[in-house]
């Protein structure tokens, strides 16, 4: 996939902006809190997710109270692997507050159902965290791989979540009123099965993954230490224990379905007040853990090591797209160039050689080698070319 081009309009603090990419690396550059980011996310929102995760009232431009807020707009012009000549227009807009996109004039319900069909990774300064800071954050970056693969992995999640918001209101319901356990129990069955069926699916979409995200994971640590680090990577499952290689049978559902079931009823409990209320066991309590030399990385990794790993994870992202599509993802990378030394610096742009890249950094630097690269220094919204005379692709 390649991004030819894009427009916007009144777009947080970009009023107006019309820039052509190149194929290799685009770069925005200058102080912060100009609009590098913004553009960015620009690109984002039309690949079907705002890494930001904002509100739709936080993307549109400042505005009196009381004024119409100004339409926003954003238009992408990109060609696609297996259609290499035919352009293809994503337009992302939000009027009097509520946003649409259309893909060639189809319009969809959501930015989000068009995730996953444009394939893309993203690496932010807040994915350096990701393996030190909390388990959420790990199954997000896994759940987000097996989102780009399979839309049904969407459903299974947000069937999952809403089942765990209802096991939550039914508790609630006990706690008011004790007389009502018995008309909740049906209730509670209900949603209990629902919650541990697509907890399996869950699970399954995740694993379906793993053991390739584990294997890149482990040969592009060995390229990036030479050799002098082992990294290792295990899934922790809340209900069917340790993964490293020898998945659960999911062809078996019976046997896992009885084996969610019994921990839910040994471990869940009923009549708890709602501050204290959880539900104990399932795919929401899984995590991913790491060690380097075989001693836990969380707990004892350096920083630099700590870093190394979170970079991997999103570069064997990126492979990991590439092996079960026909295309390339498109890289964006968000001032995470400026976090890394010298020697990881170097790994991240000679590994996303064969794909488009996205970069924006706060000092633009300068690259060895040569390479297709184009650049522009924001100032205060405004995107001015600087061409890529002065900058080189490892």
């Amino acid at each position: 996939m390649i991004i030819k081009a894009i427009r916007v309009e009144n777009f947080r603090n970009i009023k107006e902006a019309e820039l052509e990419f190149c194929e290799g690396v685009n770069i925005f550059y200058g102080d912060n809190a100009q609009g590098k980011t913004n553009m960015l996310e620009a690109i984002s929102l039309c690949l079907g997710k705002g890494f930001r995760r904002s509100r739709t009232a936080a993307l549109v431009p400042f505005h009196a109270e009381g004024e119409t807020p100004p339409e926003t707009c954003i238009s992408l012009l990109f060609e696609s692997d297996a259609a290499p000549d035919k352009d293809n227009v994503i337009q992302y807009k939000i009027s009097n507050g509520r946003a649409s996109i259309e893909l060639n004039g189809m319009p969809f319900r959501s930015a989000s159902d068009l995730y996953g069909e444009l394939k893309h990774v993203v690496f932010a300064p807040e994915h350096l965290t990701l393996i030190k800071g909390a388990s959420e954050l790990r199954r997000y970056y896994i759940d987000n791989i097996a989102l780009m693969q399979n839309k049904a992995h969407k459903h299974a999640m947000a069937d999952y979540t809403a089942a765990l918001k209802q096991l939550a209101a039914l508790n609630n319901e006990i706690v008011a009123s004790p007389d009502t356990v018995r008309n909740t129990r049906d209730m509670i069955g209900i949603w209990s099965d629902i919650l541990i069926r697509q907890g399996i699916n869950l699970t399954y979409g995740r694993l379906k993954y793993f053991e390739l995200l584990r294997s890149t994971a482990i040969k592009l640590y060995d390229e990036l230490t030479e050799g002098r680090e082992e990294l290792d990577v295990l899934y922790r499952s809340n209900v069917f224990g340790d993964v490293r290689e020898n998945l659960p049978d999911f062809n078996d559902k019976d046997g896992l379905y009885t084996s969610y079931v019994d921990m839910l009823n040994k471990h869940q409990t009923y009549g708890l007040r709602p501050s204290e209320f959880r539900v104990r066991v399932g795919a929401h309590k899984d995590d991913l853990m790491f060690s380097i030399n075989d001693i836990n990385a969380r707990e004892f990794g350096s920083q630099g090591q700590i870093k190394s790993i979170s970079l991997i994870l999103k570069l064997a992202e990126a492979e990991i797209i590439r092996a079960h599509n026909r295309e390339t993802p498109v890289i964006l990378l968000d001032e995470v160039l400026g976090e890394l030394d010298a020697k990881r610096r170097d790994y991240v742009v000679n590994r996303l050689n064969r794909s488009q890249v996205f970069i924006t950094s706060c000092d633009h630097g300068e690259f060895d080698g040569s390479g297709d690269l184009r650049a522009w220094l924001v100032k205060k919204g405004t995107f001015h070319t600087s061409g890529g005379g002065r900058f080189h692709l490892l």
